[in-house]
């Protein structure tokens, strides 16, 4: 007797941005859609905020791609007094950087810049 395995979906991986109704945001990532999607608000903590809506930023296909770009997200607004996330995702493997749109880091402080790029 054989069995018949189904075809599995390929998953993509989406960022988001949760934003709520005092203008704060909250930045995830998932693998959810359609009414998960909908429905689902990552780690956050904050339950006491109304939700206004939700933005989907990015998606690819490769889960590693997807939370380097909520790092860089995460990265890019965590000075703002609006932005809630407390955690970061920080284990990603640098092969993976590949797959992401071309971006440049400065420092304020020139000392931290590289120099010869």
């Amino acid at each position: 007797m054989t069995k018949k395995l189904s075809k599995l979906t390929e998953q993509v991986y989406k960022v988001y941005v949760t934003h709520y109704t005092d203008g704060s945001f909250y930045i995830g990532f998932t693998q959810k859609s359609g009414k998960a999607l909908e429905s689902y608000f990552g780690s956050n903590t904050i339950k006491d905020k109304l939700v206004d809506h939700k933005d989907v930023v990015f998606t690819s296909k490769s889960k590693a791609t997807a939370k380097l770009f909520e790092l860089l997200l995460q990265l890019s607004r965590m000075d703002s007094p609006k932005c809630v996330n407390d955690m970061l995702n920080v284990r990603v493997r640098a092969s993976h950087m590949r797959g992401l749109p071309k971006f440049g880091i400065t420092f304020e402080n020139n000392e931290f810049n590289i120099k010869d790029k």
